[in-house]
């Protein structure tokens, strides 16, 4: 079959019209990038949530406590650090390793969102933990945030797979998101937080 092509711009003079045009360049925007090597308290992603985004992404490559089979925590910041720390997380996962089978934990109007059991520590290679975790309408006051997570770590020689959701029972406009661990520092974290263009 023989193709036909226009050429469009031919003999147009002045300005080009204007068209519905749609960046599709990507769907998630680079919001900050992570890589931390000294232990730290905690890892904040400080006044990153706002109108621009409706929902976010944030995927962690590589965590290590400073602290042997400590579990990871994570809150909401209300302004900079600013913990959201009322007792109104709910939140439910389960985790499935190669030994022991299914363990489930969750939460009910807890002060935080627990998002994984203890996580080894015993080097930057075998001990650590990943995870990807979505946050739906943090910034929205209308409906309160939802949070789903997806992750693999090393807990006392087993690996882990956890699957987790939770939300807030708060209409806070949360502006970003604090992880910790439930004791001693995070001596290792890299992760890149994107906003979901939709």
């Amino acid at each position: 079959m023989a193709q036909t092509f226009l050429n469009l711009a031919q003999g147009v003079t002045g300005t080009l019209p204007t068209s519905n045009y749609v960046d599709n360049s990507g769907t998630f925007v680079k919001i900050e990038h992570k890589n931390i090597t000294s232990a730290v308290s905690s890892v904040d992603f400080q006044q990153k949530f706002d109108s621009t985004y409706e929902n976010y992404y944030l995927h962690v490559s590589h965590l290590r406590p400073s602290t042997d089979h400590s579990n990871l925590y994570m809150r909401f910041l209300s302004g900079t650090n600013t913990e959201f720390s009322t007792s109104v997380y709910n939140y439910s996962a389960t985790d499935y390793n190669n030994v022991d089978g299914n363990n489930s934990f969750f939460g009910l109007d807890t002060s935080f969102a627990r998002i994984t059991r203890g996580i080894d520590t015993d080097s930057a290679t075998t001990g650590k933990c990943s995870f990807t975790m979505n946050f739906m309408t943090p910034f929205t006051t209308d409906h309160p945030p939802e949070y789903m997570w997806h992750g693999s770590y090393r807990s006392q020689l087993y690996r882990p797979m956890v699957v987790g959701s939770g939300t807030v029972t708060n209409s806070t406009a949360f502006t970003g998101v604090r992880f910790y661990q439930h004791t001693g520092n995070i001596a290792e974290f890299t992760g890149t937080l994107y906003g979901i263009k939709e």
